[in-house]
């Protein structure tokens, strides 16, 4: 009963922290000199970005009858760090009108909940925990079936580099046929990957020694502490599916008793396997926090409740105080995205996630999204010049 206690309150301040995320908000485009941190264990999934933004694009335009990306537009570095640190962006190739339709982005080309709890493989177990835990448990189940989709990609690409082909048996016949591959390809799940440098990629002495003392340091530990509660309770939901797709495990069977959220009774029931932590899994809860947490728009779902999401294409734009594209939601679920004013040829695209005088501490935005709006200065080098953004100031008698 106390480990049900602990794991339910390790729960619910989970829920707390994610439920004050911003709706819009992507990674930093300016960190370049924190201390260097471990990579994911997982393979690279591909060695040209142009390749990835390439085959994104491919699969957008093919994949709904509705999508829609203007040729007057294309994908380059950013102008706020470009290949320096990695970032990317949008960019005009010719003029845009104001009000010039940009992209039409269907809601079938946008990670939802839908895919989450109606996944074949967890949604019966996606949908059980937004049960049982209420709102605020939809950012750990977008995550979760984000880690799922990608840790089978891994395995695919695994696959493939020993010779496998997509036709040979039934597990490739079903890993060739991610939904999101070349989506989830793009995206940051390790630190600089589109320049991410959000503090979930720090290792544990660089928090201590970076940000110990700071406005920042105890938000950025809760935050960290998350990331375990998530790994611990995704790992019953999404390590049986992983362990079966590498061949180490048959899949559970009805009289077995099936899955069983971590705080079940019955869980001392269930083969030891189970109870390890699958390999790889903390690595991709993590970087999949950073992407719901830097990434997901709120929009409004069926049901008139707001509902995260990622919305692929609109999501490489960089963040600016004077955005030059305007977006909004069509009645069917879509994403219509238009320009915002007359754009050169040549100029970069840029939306607003939130507006830097809304009420956030600066120190709160890094925390939360990895980078501090407005502010161009690496946010190493204000750490370590101890700015007041980070560290308070004595009154001076």
């Amino acid at each position: 009963m106390n480990s049900l206690l602990v794991l339910l309150q390790l729960l619910l301040l989970l829920i707390t922290i994610l439920e004050c995320v911003s709706a819009f908000s992507v990674g930093s485009r300016t960190l370049s000199s924190l201390p260097s941190t471990k990579s994911s264990s997982g393979t690279k999934l591909f060695a040209s970005s142009a390749d990835k933004y390439n085959d994104l694009i491919q699969w957008f335009t093919s994949s709904n009858e509705q999508s829609y990306i203007s040729n007057k537009v294309d994908i380059r570095p950013s102008t706020r760090g470009g290949l320096a640190i990695g970032g990317y962006g949008v960019f005009a190739n010719d003029d845009l009108a104001e009000g010039e339709l940009i992209f039409t982005i269907p809601k079938s080309c946008c990670v939802t909940l839908d895919d989450a709890i109606e996944d074949n493989d967890c949604g019966a177990a996606f949908k059980q925990l937004m049960e049982k835990t209420g709102p605020g448990s939809d950012t750990v189940v977008l995550a979760g079936y984000l880690v799922k989709e990608y840790l089978l990609l891994q395995e695919y690409d695994r696959r493939v580099l020993r010779g496998e082909k997509s036709d040979d048996n039934n597990i490739m016949r079903r890993l060739s046929k991610i939904k999101f591959a070349s989506y989830l390809r793009t995206l940051p799940w390790e630190r600089g990957v589109n320049a991410q440098e959000h503090v979930l990629f720090w290792q544990d002495e660089d928090v201590d020694s970076l940000l110990k003392g700071s406005l920042a340091y105890d938000d950025a530990i809760e935050i960290r502490s998350t990331v375990k509660t998530a790994t611990k309770i995704l790992n019953g939901i999404i390590s049986p599916v992983i362990r079966k797709a590498r061949g180490e495990e048959e899949e559970s069977t009805e009289e077995e008793g099936g899955f069983l959220f971590p705080w079940q009774s019955k869980e001392e029931e269930k083969p030891k396997q189970e109870d390890k932590v699958l390999d790889g899994l903390e690595d991709a809860v993590q970087g999949a926090m950073v992407i719901s947490l830097t990434r997901a728009f709120a929009v409004s779902g069926d049901d008139g409740k707001e509902e995260d999401r990622l919305e692929p294409i609109l999501d490489m734009l960089q963040h600016s105080e004077s955005p030059n594209i305007s977006h909004k939601c069509a009645e069917d679920g879509s994403i219509i995205v238009t320009a915002g004013a007359n754009v050169k040829s040549g100029d970069e695209l840029f939306n607003q996630y939130r507006g830097e005088g809304d009420n956030m501490p600066y120190h709160k935005f890094f925390t939360r999204f990895g980078f501090v709006p407005g502010i161009t200065e690496p946010v190493a080098n204000m750490i370590a010049e101890r700015s007041t953004i980070f560290f308070p100031q004595r009154a001076e008698v």
